[in-house]
């Protein structure tokens, strides 16, 4: 079996409520029947809208049972290393590059992972190892 690692966007869509939304299943092909990892930065992030929008503890504990279907790939020094290359090279050709969005990207070169992202600034970017599925 293969893995795949999801932005959070993409992550997003496997929410039950957005079962039957076209973006989901565009990426649900891409996703049968492989591994699902996140970033330690989707988790973070998903954190962050619990958080943002007061989330109770009912919808906390949701989350946190959804996360748990996720191969979470933590932080790690040459995770740090692949970062920082991602952000040199997007610099280098007048890309400018969240950091969040730069360790998710680091995270699927660093793990040699296909990127199935929903997000326009990890489109497009051509950094070497880097091999993105966008629906955009």
């Amino acid at each position: 079996m293969g893995a795949v690692l999801l932005d959070t966007t993409v992550a997003s869509f496997l929410h039950p409520k957005k079962r039957a939304t076209r973006e989901r299943q565009q990426y649900e092909l891409h996703m049968r029947g492989r591994l699902l990892v996140l970033s330690f930065q989707s988790v973070a992030e998903l954190y962050d809208c619990a958080e943002e929008n007061k989330w109770g503890a009912a919808q906390r504990s949701a989350l946190n049972q959804f996360i748990a279907r996720f191969v979470v790939v933590p932080y790690e020094p040459n995770l740090a290393r692949t970062w920082a290359r991602v952000m040199t090279h997007c610099r280098a050709r007048g890309r400018r590059l969240e950091a969040g969005d730069a360790w998710i990207a680091a995270t699927a070169v660093h793990r040699r992972l296909p990127l199935l992202t929903h997000d326009r600034d990890l489109t497009n970017l051509q950094v070497p190892g880097l091999r993105v599925v966008s629906f955009l």
